[in-house]
């Protein structure tokens, strides 16, 4: 992929618009993916996101110059709650009070976003080690990238367990669909352990049984949107990948209950997760302070290039 073009053709199999592009100003060493919130667009959000605040007092794209930014734009689909209007969504819900709430209908956009997510990726992997490649969300672009990235796997994902997916992944004040199905995965197989000694067993009780449950949750999460299950051979490695989740205390779209859950679940299935609330603050990214903690994220866990001073 040529880094000096400004955009790509999007993948047309899921019929999304063609994701808006800056390009490394620099030499290309990272690639951020992010999606909008529900109602938005890549051509609204973009340019704003852009234009975020850091206490450095410099645009992201001065600040990260190696970094290219791709922000795909949702599809128009049809809200389960009224038959009569659509909306760019990443997938359908129901309730944002109660995200369990008829969550079948969440699957065939969640089945969509997560194909053309994971062919974006593939995109980006031609070009940059996929150690460097991060994926982010707001809001329901929050939800849909943490989906996509537990059911992220492709053959060329070698290395073994401990090597991530991905570089890391950013989250800000969003929700994990489908997370009360992983948390009775989680209770079940944290359940079958009381009242064993696991010194009775050596060592490798511990660690297979976390594997056991890391494996059932992404391979519930690929079943769902009909992937096929990874194997005994096959690392659920998407699990080995950071991730950054911030939300305001104050969010009244969705609730920071949501956010704080979806940390704890991640972290249950043993997830590398920083959870940040930000106090009193609304349903967006604090500026600066959000955007200054995930740039010091991305330098710890991907050695993320940041120019301080032109």
């Amino acid at each position: 992929m040529d880094d000096g073009d400004q955009s790509f053709t999007a993948p047309t199999t899921t019929d999304h618009l063609e994701p808006l592009v800056y390009s490394a100003t620099s030499e290309h060493t990272h690639t951020l993916i992010f999606l909008h919130g529900r109602g938005d667009t890549a051509q609204n959000f973009g340019p704003q996101f852009m234009n975020s605040e850091h206490s450095s007092g410099r645009p992201l794209q001065d600040l990260l110059p190696g970094t290219k930014f791709i922000f795909p734009t949702a599809k128009r689909r049809r809200m389960a709650a009224s038959n009569r209007c659509t909306i760019s969504q990443w997938f359908d819900i129901v309730s944002l009070k109660d995200t369990a709430q008829r969550d079948e209908v969440q699957i065939e956009g969640l089945r969509e976003s997560s194909t053309l997510i994971h062919q974006i990726i593939m995109q980006e992997m031609a070009s940059i080690p996929r150690g460097n490649i991060i994926l982010g969300g707001l809001s329901q672009g929050c939800a849909t990238a943490l989906y996509a990235l537990f059911t992220f796997h492709n053959a060329s994902l070698g290395g073994g367990a401990a090597r991530p997916a991905i570089g890391a992944m950013v989250g800000m004040s969003g929700w994990l669909p489908f997370r009360k199905q992983v948390d009775e995965i989680v209770d079940a197989a944290d359940g079958s352990d009381e009242g064993e000694d696991p010194f009775d067993r050596g060592e490798e009780l511990d660690s297979a049984t976390t594997a056991s449950k890391e494996m059932q949750a992404v391979n519930f999460f690929r079943e769902n949107i009909d992937l096929p299950t990874l194997t005994t051979s096959q690392a659920p490695v998407a699990l080995r990948t950071p991730v950054f989740l911030g939300h305001g205390t104050a969010d009244l779209k969705v609730d920071v209950a949501l956010g704080e859950g979806a940390a704890s679940t991640l972290k249950s299935l043993g997830m590398d997760v920083r959870w940040v609330p930000y106090k009193d603050f609304y349903h967006w990214y604090k500026e600066p302070d959000e955007i200054d903690d995930v740039v010091a994220f991305l330098q710890d866990k991907v050695d993320l290039k940041v120019v301080w001073s032109a």
